[in-house]
């Protein structure tokens, strides 16, 4: 009879904590999954913040916390982490009431991109362990990984002969009205330059230095058009960081640079478009932008594109094209934008064993091949 009773009691109990757990066991309950930080480097390690609250008196025996990461962070610890399109993390423990889980997760970003997770969840269950509930959550962190620096001299020799055309096009177009500084005599300079009475002061001939009509100013165009029936973004990938070290490279030296594209940004949904500027401010945000631009979606037409871009341009303004197209189609085109803009320069990302192009004299004055390691 005892054992009668003790059957039916733990029935009982069975039964309510069942019942109860299916209609409690997910209230007040919350994960959060966060990137330590907003904007990261190439190369870089962060932290993934794995968040868990239990804000009730029930607790639960036995949870696993989910998530999904993109394939562009690379965990250093890959206990609990299975890997195909994403990078799928559990973590199991067991939560008291009114209690808070914090754990912290090294990853390293291997590549760029803008990042979120795309679900994230939680698993428990009742005290007996006979039943499971689930329950996703909504997350709104996000992680811009910016470009990787271009790698050799190229930019180097990029950059040097880039200040020195501005250079030469500031010393034909200067303002006779405008005085910008006062510096010593050199041969060059003409006698009508001379500031006599800076001279007395100094002792030494002083020449009046003019302002130039235009701050130099360097446009830049990335086409992300495919540029092969494959559709391989090895060398999409390799002209984007070179934009962006391109881009460092002339915020150092103050020069203002406008930077587009063809390629989509996700979050804004439309190409790339970012006027000149040399602010720290500036270069980051189109940093940020090269950074989530999205290879997968394919760009807007070429032809399209620069044409609307061109239209922005003064005639006589420096253009960068920077793509890895190089059929006769796009070589024909950059001949074509070449006669009608005279500072334009082509630079084309290749591997070593991508075939040299054929160019027309007009555009082969102003064509560079940067040559990369690898191959698609």
């Amino acid at each position: 009879m005892e054992i009668i009773v003790l059957i039916v009691v733990l029935a009982i109990v069975f039964i309510v904590e069942s019942i109860y757990y299916r209609y409690h066991a997910l209230e007040k309950l919350d994960l959060k999954v966060l990137f330590s930080k907003d904007v990261a480097n190439y190369g870089e390690d962060i932290e993934l913040i794995e968040v868990a609250m239990n804000r009730k008196r029930l607790p639960l025996p036995f949870i696993i916390l989910k998530f999904e990461s993109p394939r562009g962070l690379e965990f250093y610890d890959m206990t609990n982490v299975s890997a195909s399109d994403h990078m799928y993390r559990e973590d199991m423990l067991s939560m008291k009431s009114l209690s808070k889980h914090t754990r912290r997760i090294k990853v390293k970003c291997v590549k760029r991109g803008y990042y979120t997770f795309p679900r994230v969840g939680i698993t428990t269950s009742d005290l007996f362990l006979t039943s499971r509930y689930n329950t996703d959550f909504k997350n709104d962190s996000e992680l811009v990984v910016l470009p990787e620096l271009a790698e050799g001299d190229f930019v180097e020799m990029l950059t040097s002969v880039t200040l020195s055309e501005l250079q030469r096009r500031r010393t034909l177009l200067t303002d006779p009205f405008t005085l910008s500084g006062i510096r010593e005599y050199i041969s060059t300079d003409p006698m009508n330059t001379i500031n006599w009475k800076a001279s007395a002061k100094t002792g030494e001939l002083m020449v009046n230095q003019r302002a130039s009509t235009n701050a130099p100013k360097v446009h830049i165009f990335l086409n992300l058009e495919y540029y092969n029936q494959k559709r391989s973004v090895s060398l999409l990938e390799k002209s984007i960081s070179l934009a962006y070290s391109y881009l460092c490279k002339l915020s150092e030296w103050g020069v203002q640079t406008s930077l587009y594209s063809n390629g989509i940004d996700p979050v804004a949904g439309v190409p790339l478009s970012a006027d000149a500027a040399a602010s720290s401010s500036e270069l980051e945000r189109k940093a940020m932008i090269l950074g989530r631009l999205e290879l997968k979606q394919p760009a807007v037409p070429f032809t399209e594109a620069f044409e609307n871009f061109l239209e922005m341009t003064d005639h006589d303004d420096f253009i960068v094209v920077i793509s890895p197209q190089s059929n006769a189609g796009f070589c024909l085109l950059m001949s074509d934008a070449k006669r009608r803009r005279p500072a334009l320069n082509w630079i084309m990302p290749a591997y070593k064993i991508t075939p040299d192009v054929e160019l027309e004299p007009d555009i082969a004055s102003s064509y560079l091949r940067w040559e990369v390691k690898g191959h698609d």
